[in-house]
């Protein structure tokens, strides 16, 4: 199994494509890209770099995009077949996008709101 991580340059690999079809167009490259340089016949996109190259709509597409490619064989005997699975290298799991937004209870905003009743109290007298 292996683990590589890759910098594909988007908007030099797009330059001839019309501007319409810029993110459909580099969508292909890094499956060409990944094709041509892990040595395979097929490659799987993860969503999370659909989702980066079609954030800006079909005609702006990121410049460079940083990719992890993980090499694995699928399949038993004779039809083991190698397949590799991309995705963004800078992609944090959703596991941790939850605990992150679950750390902070609404307790200190009440804390917050007390302090500045009693100075509000305290200016008054």
């Amino acid at each position: 199994m292996a683990e590589r991580i890759f910098t594909i340059n988007l908007r030099k690999a797009t330059l001839k494509a019309p501007r319409w079809k810029k993110s459909k167009r580099s969508v292909a490259i890094v499956r060409e890209f990944l094709k041509r340089h892990m040595k395979v016949d097929e490659v799987k996109i993860g969503k999370s770099i659909t989702e980066n190259i079609w954030e800006g709509g079909a005609k702006k597409i990121p410049g460079k995009i940083r990719i992890k490619a993980v090499e694995t064989e699928e399949g038993e005997g004779e039809k083991k077949r190698k397949i590799v699975k991309a995705e963004l290298l800078e992609v944090i799991p959703e596991e941790v996008k939850e605990e992150k937004v679950e750390e902070k209870p609404k307790e200190e905003k009440k804390e917050v709101k007390e302090s500045k009743e009693k100075v509000d109290e305290k200016s008054k007298k």
